[in-house]
């Protein structure tokens, strides 16, 4: 039994704001990092107790670097940088989620977004999904169940609405009211950044504890993980984007609020990579883009 765990780092117990914790130059970003690493610890932990025979880390957050590799449990496997995004590694029988984050938008979510602070929804086929849903939709396809999720407790409601049996640990639990397209991109994070953080030697056992029972039902029971399906038998992506923020100006110029549109494609995997390869930033007068 194979477990692959796709970290991210806002949805970590004790990770408090974005530009303090989740950037390198961040005054308490080494703290997140130790963070992160002891609950990926204690998923690794679980699943070996629960019977797998191997687990393979990746370090997902985006400006890398974030799991501590001199922490890490020492029988974990430790991989950055994707094969072929968003299938990061597929020779494995089940997927995890650790510092996971609730999708753009989201209510009472703790620094949601969806890869970007620009992203106010991502949709394929009309079903909103969020980082945890790209992912785990990708490796549904090869046959590969997502079994378990961690972070911020609309994190855990938004898991089970796509995968119903998935098993959850909520971390934190977040007070903020949806953050729509009027809200700067800039300043999406600081309107997302009040939360409680649960009780941290709690969380720890909860995860593995949970990661233990997620394994052990699994290996019963590979069917039981089974994610709710898409409409349609082709896949395209509709999203939509706030003005970039300055930050980002020099890399892919100021674009204005925008939806974006892909062809259709015959799997999850081919829209996604269509979505963040060719189309994201790409200005309105392309194919695929109308200005709101």
């Amino acid at each position: 039994m194979r477990i692959y765990i796709v970290t991210d780092l806002e949805g970590v117990n004790g990770v408090l704001n974005f530009d303090d914790w989740c950037v390198p130059e961040g005054r308490r970003n080494e703290t997140a990092c130790r963070f992160l690493t002891e609950e990926v610890n204690a998923a690794v932990d679980g699943f070996f107790t629960g019977g797998a025979t191997e687990v393979i880390v990746f370090d997902g957050h985006g400006s890398g670097g974030s799991i501590r590799g001199e922490l890490l449990d020492s029988r974990a496997a430790l991989q950055r940088g994707c094969k072929d995004f968003p299938v990061s590694y597929e020779e494995v029988d089940a997927v995890a989620f650790v510092g996971q984050h609730a999708k753009a938008g989201t209510a009472n979510a703790h620094l949601a977004h969806t890869q970007t602070e620009e992203a106010v929804d991502f949709r394929i086929n009309g079903v909103s999904l969020g980082e945890f849903g790209q992912i785990a939709y990708t490796y549904n396809e090869l046959n590969i169940p997502t079994i378990f999720a961690c972070g911020d407790l609309a994190l855990t409601r938004e898991a089970a609405e796509l995968i119903p049996n998935i098993y959850t640990v909520a971390v934190k639990e977040g007070f903020n009211t949806p953050q729509g397209k009027d809200r700067k991109a800039e300043d999406l994070f600081n309107f997302e950044s009040t939360a409680v953080h649960y009780p941290r030697a709690k969380v720890l056992a909860d995860i593995r504890l949970q990661c233990m029972l997620a394994a052990e039902k699994f290996k019963n029971d590979p069917d039981a993980f089974a994610a709710v399906p898409l409409p349609g038998t082709s896949y395209s992506i509709t999203a939509e984007y706030r003005r970039t923020s300055p930050r980002l100006f020099d890399l892919v110029g100021d674009l204005p609020e925008r939806k974006i549109t892909t062809a259709s494609h015959t799997s999850v995997a081919e829209a996604i990579r269509e979505f963040y390869a060719q189309r994201e930033w790409t200005k309105p007068d392309g194919k695929f883009i109308t200005e709101l």
